[in-house]
């Protein structure tokens, strides 16, 4: 039996009593919700966007189905199928779990107060596994994928599973799927319901396996975890579409694996030309670090960015590298360790961090003190060079201050300025040598001074 990964918590206590089904997202009141998605903000998607918003790529919900009527995901919405072994496709949603994952992943922001998707360019497929309420069987799952694959989905999202290992029937549908270049995401499994390692499909090799953080990115502790570990995503408190046209909050693997879906979405949409396994390389390699250095039970290669998978320069791989030889506990090179990884492309990675800024900001301050005190000394200095030069000189500091300025050196001496006796320059005082002025020296009148220059015979 198959139990989903996402548990979604109550909006108001007047509302919870009669809206809530296992798995599905409430109703909520009228709310500035953009402001509840708090992930986007820390995925940074407004950048994300200008960069990428998932168009012309399919992404299969393999789930409970998906309301098309929903505002939020008019016109977003593909026929799909059935896989339980009923007629019909899967644009209906009595459990609004799929409706919420859909919406996490393509919602479009209708109407002013309305939620935003991962890649709201994107078009979703909805695969439906069962008719109401209750659990995914493995038959159901596995034709799924195979549906999914065979409906022209480029990315299959699974936010369900269970304990233990895959059927032979779902492996063979996950190994159909890698096998004609499609990237499959699946959730690593909720404690809550009494998952204590990661669960089937998202433990089958080559899926990219997703564990939950919280807001700030630290790791979520609903969240499963172990060697199987892919990436880990926002898990906690996630605000999309819910089911009744509403909206509602889900907490779970299930909601961080819709995000990965997401960003899957981004990158085949960029880069149309790239394979599954090159879009799994780019996930991986540009996580986050986070926790032990390298890859860890609990965030795998470490925190999604989605900013750095759509601008980072990574090398081309030839398989997937989740299905290579290494060891669980060998990462790949992370991308603050790849020589050919372009930090100066994308976000904050390459610019200074807050603390970067202040000491810059202080480092500023203090070079424009300086300056100021240095323009200050000189000005000091200059004006008592000139004072002393003119107390050398026995000159009045009212001359002083009509005399031509010009840099540092003795202040010219206004023209027909005569020193006192006993200064420099002024009358011999008795006993001394007489001083004789030149020939044809005449005195100025008094009260007067001649122009520049001095007398003129």
């Amino acid at each position: 039996m198959r139990l989903h990964v996402g548990a979604l918590r109550p909006v108001a206590a007047g509302l919870v009593a009669g809206l809530m089904v296992l798995g599905a997202a409430q109703p909520a009141a009228a709310a500035p919700r953009r402001a509840e998605q708090w992930y986007l903000d820390e995925l940074r998607i407004d950048q994300v966007h200008e960069l990428s918003t998932g168009r012309g790529v399919t992404v299969a919900v393999v789930d409970s189905g998906v309301d098309a009527t929903h505002p939020e995901l008019t016109g977003q919405v593909l026929p799909g199928g059935r896989s339980y072994g009923a007629p019909g496709d899967g644009r209906s949603d009595v459990e609004g779990h799929g409706t919420h994952m859909a919406g996490i992943i393509a919602a479009k922001n209708a109407g002013s107060d309305g939620v935003t998707g991962i890649a709201p360019g994107a078009r979703i497929l909805p695969i439906k596994t069962k008719p109401g309420d209750g659990d995914t069987s493995e038959a159901a799952s596995a034709q799924g994928i195979r549906m999914a694959v065979d409906g022209g989905a480029k990315v299959i999202n699974l936010s369900y599973g269970s304990m233990g290992v895959a059927s032979a029937d779902e492996e063979a549908a996950i190994r159909y799927a890698l096998d004609r270049d499609v990237v499959v995401v699946a959730g690593a499994g909720n404690t809550a319901k009494g998952h204590s390692e990661v669960i089937s499909p998202a433990n089958v090799p080559g899926v990219i396996a997703v564990t939950g953080t919280t807001r700030g990115g630290r790791f979520w502790s609903g969240s499963t975890q172990g060697p199987e570990a892919v990436v880990a995503a926002p898990a906690d408190s996630i605000y999309n579409a819910g089911r009744d046209h509403g909206y509602g909050w889900g907490d779970g693997t299930s909601d961080a694996t819709a995000i990965v879906s997401g960003i899957a979405a981004l990158i085949r949409s960029k880069y149309p030309d790239l394979s599954a396994p090159n879009v799994i390389n780019r996930i991986i390699r540009t996580a986050r670090d986070a926790g032990p250095p390298g890859r860890d039970p609990q965030f795998g290669f470490g925190r999604i960015d989605p900013v750095a998978a759509l601008t980072a320069r990574v090398p081309a791989v030839s398989t997937n590298p989740l299905l290579e030889a290494a060891p669980p506990s060998a990462a790949p090179p992370q991308a603050g360790e790849d020589d050919d990884f372009d930090v100066t492309k994308y976000g904050d990675r390459g610019g200074p961090s807050d603390q970067q800024v202040m000491v810059i900001g202080i480092g500023i301050a203090v070079v424009l003190l300086v300056l100021v005190a240095l323009v200050v000394f000189l000005i000091w200095n200059r004006r008592r060079y000139r004072r002393e030069a003119a107390r050398a000189a026995a000159v009045p500091d009212h001359l002083l201050d009509q005399g031509a300025g010009g840099g540092y050196g003795t202040p010219p001496v206004p023209a027909g300025y005569h020193a006192p006796p006993g200064a420099p320059g002024g009358p011999v005082p008795p006993g001394a040598s007489p001083y004789a002025p030149p020939p044809g020296h005449v005195p100025p009148p008094p009260g007067t001074y001649p122009p520049p220059g001095g007398n003129r015979s």
